[in-house]
């Protein structure tokens, strides 16, 4: 019996949907802004922004972990860039909503929505590539 499919099922799935949302959040604005498409998406609360960078970095660090740790090459650099990245985004989504409740007396410089924007794309990125391994 494979244990590993048993353990690590349910991560596959919920990655590939979270790529495929970040990606959506990320391309869709940016190729408006661009003039590549006539449509964009509405404005997203800053709340909700800050909720679906925190959920993008948990599961980075996700599949960050479950990646092979013994193996070089690709692998070992899309493991680390899903740990960057995680970081990154925990911290765009941890500050602004730690600094609202008031818990922290500091908040991040206000950032571009090109930024954020990218940052999505390299969320989804990673996590389309995370889900589709060992498939």
């Amino acid at each position: 019996m494979n244990t590993k499919a048993q353990m690590m099922g349910p991560r596959k799935p919920i990655s590939l949907l979270l790529g495929v949302i970040f990606l959506a959040l990320g391309v869709l604005p940016l190729l408006n802004q661009f003039g590549v498409i006539g449509f964009g998406l509405p404005t997203i609360p800053g709340l909700v922004v800050s909720i679906l960078a925190i959920i993008g970095a948990v599961f980075l660090f996700w599949d960050g972990i479950g990646e092979n740790m013994g193996a070089m090459g690709i692998t070992q650099q899309i493991m680390f860039a899903s740990y960057i990245v995680g970081v990154v985004a925990l911290a765009f989504g941890l500050i602004p909503l730690l600094n609202s409740m008031g818990v922290i007396g500091f908040s991040l410089p206000a950032v571009g929505a090109t930024i954020i924007n990218a940052l999505y794309v390299v969320i989804g990125c990673l996590l389309l590539y995370g889900g589709t391994q060992g498939m």
